[in-house]
């Protein structure tokens, strides 16, 4: 932890001295004003590549559609220094939430507080800088995620135990510099997110943060990104980062706006460990290359690394509506495929999903439903060190594999308040009697009981619903602050036996992102 601290301070220190590209948060709250500005046909935003960045989403649409939060906090001192085109700024990030666990009947909390840092250097450099940290006691349903990941979901290691309380710390930044109107160049540590849904089988928030660099080329109407990061697996019983292992990941994605309603995207992936415990291989320079596609790569170098391929695409239907959806392939043998054998490395995902904004002709109201597919032991490897995650998480959707999940959401808001009702299901299989079902990312794939006839839900049938109704009021849009009431109920079938968990919670928070907990 100290190391951590002392790195943040030194990035943070150096930032100061060097500003181009400034990244918009992730958390979908703030986003709302823009989303049907998006769907506008003459739109020319890459919605499926986030972070955006704040210049061009600004320039990308009607200017008269973002102006619905008013930042009231911050409105006539955005900036602790401010000279030409040069700026900084500097502000705490505090919370603090009260909830009551229904089922447990027991109280529950959630504090934190850290430091936000940001600013600009001319029209080429960039920078921000995060640090959170915070004790959290949560309900059941929370309690029995950290017991299973070892992590605070989102937010990195959990310190503690379930009787007296976890303790977290985070923290992401950047140092941006932006070439041209075509190229930007990015290091930092933080989250990404490649999709228009509320999941991504690509690349997701669900994680904690990790080191990247990243390479953005915009020409004409294509989008193309090429990042590496370092990624770590946090299973080290000491709970000491010097003994979590390390591994690396390469990606590519290509997003495409063929016309002004349809928009279509190529991602790849491809995974390698660092550390096997036997050497350590450190970085492939081969992977650093960001013209190509790394499956060729892949065989040239005789490297039997994890690759992932996807494709997906973008409808925007009429001004108001709008499909999306993803495929996703780890590995397939066609023949097995189209004679439906079931074969264990048969393994893809698909979703596809509907937007509707302004919806019923009333402003502001929009609605959310998707489905998201993804067979056993997609995104598995033979190497625990290969898997697809990092930080005992999955990178893309949190519940891993062998599920069938549908979310829906209906939202309003005015101004700087809104209002939300959800619903999520998965059915997914879990393991029984010591036998890999596919559910499990982070089990290698050589342990599966069958070659053929294996099926979505296999396994250990379980049933999870989480309902929830929440209200926000958005104190200050850069302080990524608001507060918020919420009324949940999880609801968990395993195997015929059920278990339900209602959960209310009301408090003041900083949010850095989307913090997921409707999952097992």
């Amino acid at each position: 932890m100290h190391k951590k601290a002392l790195a943040f301070f030194l990035f943070s220190a150096f930032t100061f001295y060097v500003k181009g590209q400034t990244n918009m948060t992730l958390d979908r709250d703030f986003l709302l004003p823009y989303q049907s500005a998006f769907n506008d046909k003459n739109c020319t935003q890459f919605t499926s590549i986030m972070p955006y960045d704040k210049e061009k989403t600004d320039n990308a649409i009607h200017h008269d559609s973002t102006t619905n939060y008013t930042d009231f906090v911050f409105k006539n001192k955005d900036h602790l220094f401010s000279a030409g085109t040069s700026n900084a700024s500097i502000f705490p990030l505090a919370g603090a939430n009260g909830g009551y666990d229904v089922y447990g009947k027991m109280a529950t909390y959630d504090y934190s507080g850290g430091l936000h840092i940001d600013g600009k250097w001319g029209n080429k450099f960039s920078f921000s800088a995060n640090y959170l940290g915070g004790d959290i006691y949560g309900p059941s349903y929370l309690d029995s995620i950290i017991k299973r990941y070892k992590v605070v979901p989102g937010l990195g290691y959990a310190y503690g135990s379930a009787a007296t309380g976890y303790s977290y710390q985070y923290w992401d930044g950047y140092l941006s510099y932006t070439l041209n109107k075509n190229f930007n160049f990015q290091l930092g540590q933080g989250k990404q997110f490649w999709g228009d849904g509320y999941r991504s089988l690509f690349l997701s928030d669900v994680s904690t943060s990790y080191p990247y660099f990243k390479i953005t080329a915009t020409v004409w109407r294509i989008q193309f990104v090429s990042m590496t990061t370092v990624m770590q697996d946090a299973e080290a019983a000491s709970g000491l980062v010097q003994d979590f292992k390390t591994k690396y990941s390469s990606f590519q994605y290509i997003s495409w706006n063929v016309s002004k309603r349809i928009n279509v995207s190529i991602f790849e992936a491809i995974t390698y460990d660092g550390d096997s415990g036997r050497n350590v291989r450190g970085p492939d320079p081969a992977y650093l290359n960001p013209i190509l596609f790394y499956q060729s790569t892949n065989y040239n170098i005789g490297d039997p690394d994890k690759s992932n391929l996807g494709a997906a695409f973008k409808i925007k239907v009429a001004s108001n509506y709008q499909f999306y959806g993803q495929l996703l392939i780890d590995e397939f043998k066609l023949s097995n495929v189209i004679n439906h054998t079931g074969w264990w490395a048969n393994k893809q995902g698909v979703q596809a999903g509907f937007k509707a904004f302004n919806l019923f002709n009333v402003k502001n109201l929009s609605f959310q439903t998707e489905v998201d597919y993804v067979r056993p032991y997609t995104y598995t490897a033979r190497d625990p060190l290969q898997n697809y995650s990092n930080f005992n998480q999955p990178l893309a959707d949190p519940e891993g594999a062998n599920f069938i999940e549908s979310a829906s959401f209906l939202t309003y808001y005015h101004k700087n308040f809104l209002i939300q009702g959800s619903v999520d299901f998965y059915h997914f299989g879990g393991d029984k009697n010591s036998s890999d079902y596919g559910q499990n990312i982070f089990i290698i794939y050589t342990d599966h009981p069958y070659d053929y006839g294996n099926y979505v839900g296999q396994g250990v049938s379980t049933y999870l619903a989480t309902v929830g109704l929440r209200a926000d009021f958005i104190i200050s849009p850069k302080m990524n602050l608001k507060a918020e009431l919420a009324a949940y109920e999880s609801m968990e079938d395993i195997g015929g036996k059920d278990n339900s968990v209602p959960y209310i919670t009301l408090g003041v928070k900083t949010s850095l992102g989307n913090l997921y907990s409707d999952f097992r």
